[in-house]
């Protein structure tokens, strides 16, 4: 691809003139792309089994398994429309999210399971057990959220390096913290009880 593009850009150029690239930075950068990816969900299936060493609870393991990536996804198109790219520092930005979307998930989960152990209906208890603890969670993801919001608004040379992180773990805790409100809940009232 790199070599089509150059001969593109030969061709506009004045007759005399060479094009010459001294270095590809491109071939290091997909591969630590690449490792960033693979660490990644290395790193999402050893949360899963950790959570199902913990949970003991296949079901319950598997609604926060299935809220990890829904909520990454979820996260693409702000960032989109933000024009943060994949890179490393959003990867790495996304990574805090989804481990900030874990612990949302594990609170809500928890106290509704609470609810099912008190005898109540599998979509009350998921209803109930969000409220209870809405504004905990709600409270610890803002409080996250104003640790990381002003450095999207750095200049120079620090705010060139970690605008992109800290815009993508900004999206990424308001997009966990619906999902840990929304989706888990929903899931829970289709699987546990």
């Amino acid at each position: 691809h790199l070599q089509e593009r150059l001969k593109e850009i030969e061709k506009e150029m004045s007759p005399g003139l060479e094009l010459i690239v001294l270095s590809d930075q491109s071939v290091y950068i997909a591969q630590a792309i690449d490792e960033v990816i693979s660490a990644a969900l290395i790193g999402g299936l050893l949360a899963i089994l950790v959570l199902y060493f913990f949970l003991g609870d296949p079901r319950a393991t598997a609604v926060i398994g299935i809220s990890i990536p829904g909520s990454a996804v979820a996260t693409f198109l702000p960032l989109e429309q933000a024009g943060v790219s994949l890179n490393i520092m959003s990867l790495g930005g996304l990574a805090l999210g989804i481990g900030m979307l874990v612990d949302n998930s594990i609170v809500v989960l928890e106290s509704i399971d609470r609810h099912l152990s008190l005898g109540s209906p599998r979509q009350e208890a998921g209803i109930k057990g969000a409220t209870e603890v809405a504004g905990a969670v709600t409270a610890s993801t803002l409080t996250t959220l104003c640790v990381f919001m002003p450095i999207v608004f750095v200049d120079g040379i620090a705010g060139q390096l970690f605008k992109d992180q800290a815009i993508t773990v900004c999206v990424s805790l308001i997009v966990s913290l619906a999902t840990a409100l929304t989706l888990v809940p929903a899931l829970t009232a289709f699987t546990l009880g």
